[in-house]
């Protein structure tokens, strides 16, 4: 965490829940779920899963220590439900925060606003560099790309072929074809999982 984090104690015109040990695999939101607040992430990891039209999911991104998801509905205009699954990847202790009135919320927390406008400008970068790796760089690179990026970020969470294989954008299958050629290229072998876990 950086010593300019805002922590939710200091926050204004909210309440505030704690959600302690939430065990690997439990859902904290699901998607289209009607937002009740946003979160911050005292310890563990999150995962948020977007769920496409033909049933298959994407990990979308991850989110750490530190940091505050959930919270684009705030800026919804009449959208007020969740785009994304949260779901915990590392036992997390997580805090619900609820805004007693988003107006009040923002007036009285001018700091933070500034900090999640901040943050949201970051992810739509990360999301654009990420949209345009997907179109142009071909199977293999995207897989190396978001196998360098996972475990360079998030490296105490052993990452399943799955899971890389939706960070990357492709079947599981193909990132286990393609991880096979970056281990016989000497690639990745200490991150690369050992064998196939069941999904």
């Amino acid at each position: 965490m950086n010593e300019n984090q805002i922590y939710p104690e200091s926050l204004n015109a909210c309440k505030l829940t704690n959600l302690h040990r939430m065990s690997k695999g439990m859902v904290v939101y699901q998607q289209g779920q009607t937002a009740q607040g946003f979160y911050f992430i005292k310890q563990g990891l999150v995962g948020l899963f977007h769920t496409l039209d033909n049933g298959k999911e994407c990990l979308a991104r991850v989110d750490k220590q530190g940091d505050y998801f959930g919270f684009r509905t705030l800026f919804g205009l009449g959208d007020s439900q969740y785009h994304c699954c949260a779901k915990v990847l590392i036992e997390a202790d997580i805090i619900q925060i609820r805004p007693d009135n988003l107006d009040k919320f923002w007036d009285q927390n001018v700091v933070f606003n500034k900090m999640l406008m901040q943050t949201l400008a970051n992810e739509l970068k990360d999301a654009e560099e990420r949209l345009a790796k997907s179109a142009y760089l071909n199977t293999l690179d995207r897989i190396a790309d978001s196998l360098h990026f996972l475990t360079t970020n998030f490296p105490h969470y052993n990452w399943t072929y799955r899971e890389i294989a939706e960070y990357a954008g492709c079947e599981t299958e193909t990132a286990i074809r393609m991880s096979k050629k970056l281990k016989q290229n000497h690639l990745f072998n200490d991150v690369l999982p050992r064998q196939r876990k069941k999904e």
